[in-house]
This record gives C-alpha cells, structure tokens and sequence, in this order.
C-alpha cells in the first residue's frame, strides 16, 4: 500500500471485495471516487451511477449510518445501501443491485447477446451497434468503417464471430492474393473477414469482387478507416459495392458519457493481494474531456499501463494520467439535453456524408449553427 492510501479506501475497498463484485452488481462509493463492477457497469446508466455516488457522499456527510432501498433511473434495477463504518464514523457505502421486475435487458446498449465486453451506453453507440447486429444476421456483405481504435475488428468478431480473417495491412500481396483465391476455389462461399480492406491488393480486390458477382449474398465483412489512401481502383470499386451495407462506428471523443463503463470494461482483473483500479470523480472528468485521437484502443492502453504500474489502493489521480490527456482536457462537461442535441447533429452528418448544409436542412436549422454547435462541443475536423 503506498503514501496516498489510506485507512478509510482500504475498508471501503475491502467491503466492497467481500460482496463478490466478480459475479454481482456490486457498487461502492465514498462521495468523492466509486468501485464499479462488471457487471453494475454493464447494467447500470451513468445517471444511475452518479446518483449512487452522490447518496453514498450524503450518508458520508450526514454521518447516517442506517441502509435504504434506492430506485434507479432507467428501471429495473433497486440498490441496496449498507454504510461502511470506522469506529463509528461512517467512510462511504456499498450497494447491492437487485432486478426488479424489467430488469432483463442491460442499459449498456449492446444490443445482442453475441457482442460481450462492447460497452457503451450513448445513444451512437447503440444505434451504430444495433445496425451492426440486424446487417450480420442477414446474409450478405457487411462493411464497418470508423476511425483508427473505434473497435471495428471487435465489432465485426462479434458480429460474426466465425468468420476466417485476413488482415490486409500484414499480409503481402502475394498472400492476400493466395488466400482470395483458396476461397475463390470453394463450390460455397464462408464467412470472411477483410480487415483494413483499403489497403487490400489491387488484384486481391478484384478477386473479391468476380466472387461477390458468383454469390451476392456471400457473408463478406470487412473494416476500413475512411480517409486513409485507397490502394487502386479496384478497391475503390470494392468499397463502392459495399457502401450500401455499411455502418460507421462513432468515434471515443463523441460520446464521453461512456468513458466509465469503459473503464471498468477495460481494467484488467488484479493480480492476487492487489486491488482494483478504481477513479477519483476528477480523474474521470478529465478522461471525459480528452479529444482521444486513438479512440478506445488509446483508452484501453492507458488503463493497461495504469494497472501494470500502479499499486495503490487509493483510486487514480488526474496528476496520475498522461500530460498528452491532462493538457487536451480543457473542455467542458456537456448536459444530457447537450448531449442529445450532438448526438443528432452529429447523426445528421454520418446520414448525409458529412454535408453540413444537408445535415442543417434534415436538422432544420441554419448551417451556421451546426458550425456553431460544433464548435461549442469541442468537435473539431468534421
């Protein structure tokens, strides 16, 4: 335990240990920083988690050391909180979460059993997700675009999850165009999936495309990040023939509400005699406020580095987190009806491929405004 930890995180941490958080809904909290886990992340809106914070902080400051049944926001789900004491003093609280009667779906949007650890609960997510799902139960192609580190490959592993992999940035040309051509040689198409398809071989690319012409319904998926140089026409034809059944991820920076489900989703489990990784509410804010140019891949590093060298029982500090994601965090933190406001905005876009006058005119508002808006959002580049 180093200098920062003190006696009072140690009994929270260790009352929150022994409600089993590995297979509950487990959340305790002190007013200033929470433990959440797995499955509370996945189960429960970050509404829901805020008022469990802000009850836990009020029993802290009230000194009220009886239990109550909590109602959560969203439905389904009824907390239990039991004070956490030292000496008499009350340090924080756990809750137990128990379903009520509609609690048989999670909050966190992922829309289909088959997608575990895809966490997220912001409504691009979800949407983005939800297409994902309903156009890989069909058969036919299936293309999902998105910035570097948005989790396009989790995503169509998910979707389709055996499904035989080539990934076009590692192979050479020789291979890429050995392997299209074994598949080229079956009498039925299999489940295939293309990673980085705009880097493929030009000849690899042309392959592809005799073969969807055999069988327009073959289950073809494929990742690719728009922006990036297109290796040839053949591959620009490729991506054409797959535009119609495509579905573009959102990136990190657009829905900072799922920072701290994610975050409990990527901490890895602690080694025996070591505690969790948990969060100051300030360390989470910062998070929040970061424009994350490496999306969830760049997230997910931080948290790894974090766990690896980080052995204290008192939770993460912003002075603790990388000067690149301290010094980009100037931002504010939006409201739920700001929010929803970028969300279509931004929604508007993808629709329209970018095109601000289009997207004002579905929008019904000015372009000047959804310039604006952009900008009093923090979303630079679109």
């Amino acid at each position: 335990m180093s200098q920062s930890d003190t006696p009072h995180e140690a009994l929270l941490l260790g009352a929150y240990l022994r409600e089993r958080p590995e297979a509950r809904a487990v959340v305790a909290a002190d007013g200033r920083s929470r433990l959440v886990s797995a499955e509370a992340a996945r189960r429960l809106s970050e509404e829901a988690l805020d008022l469990l914070e802000r009850r836990a902080g009020g029993m802290v400051r009230d000194g009220r050391a009886e239990g109550c049944e909590l109602p959560l926001p969203g439905g389904g789900w009824t907390a239990r909180l039991r004070a956490v004491q030292d000496a008499g003093e009350v340090i924080g609280a756990v809750a137990i979460l128990t379903p009520t009667g509609d609690a048989g779906a999670p909050h966190a949007a992922v829309p289909d059993p088959r997608l575990p650890g895809l966490t997220g609960a912001s409504r691009s997510w979800r949407s983005a997700l939800a297409r994902a799902v309903d156009l890989g139960r069909s058969p036919g192609t299936l293309l999902i675009a998105g910035e570097p580190g948005t989790g396009k490959t989790a995503v169509a592993r998910a979707v389709r999850p055996d499904a035989v992999e080539l990934d076009a940035a590692q192979a050479t040309a020789a291979a890429a165009h050995a392997w299209v051509e074994q598949l080229s040689a079956l009498r039925a198409p299999v489940p295939v999936l293309v990673r980085h398809l705009e880097v493929l071989d030009a000849g690899a690319a042309a392959l592809l495309v005799s073969l969807l012409d055999r069988f327009p319904r073959m289950p073809l998926t494929a990742t690719s990040t728009p922006g990036e140089p297109v290796g040839g026409p053949c591959v620009d034809r490729l991506l054409g023939r797959l535009a119609a059944r495509s579905v573009t991820l959102p990136p990190l920076r657009e829905r900072p509400e799922d920072v701290p489900g994610l975050l409990a989703a990527l901490s890895p489990r602690p080694a025996p005699g070591y505690p969790p990784l948990t969060w100051t509410v300030e360390a989470r804010r910062v998070l929040e406020r970061h424009t994350w140019p490496g999306n969830v891949a760049e997230l997910g590093l931080i948290v790894r580095e974090l766990a690896d060298r980080r052995r204290a029982v008192a939770p993460v500090r912003p002075d603790e987190l990388p000067d690149a994601v301290r010094g980009a965090a100037g931002g504010r933190r939006l409201g739920s009806l700001e929010r929803a406001e970028r969300d279509a905005i931004l929604e508007a876009l993808r629709t329209h491929g970018g095109n601000k006058a289009r997207a004002a005119q579905a929008l019904g508002i000015a372009r000047a405004t959804v310039y604006r808006k952009l900008r009093s959002y923090g979303i630079q580049g679109i």
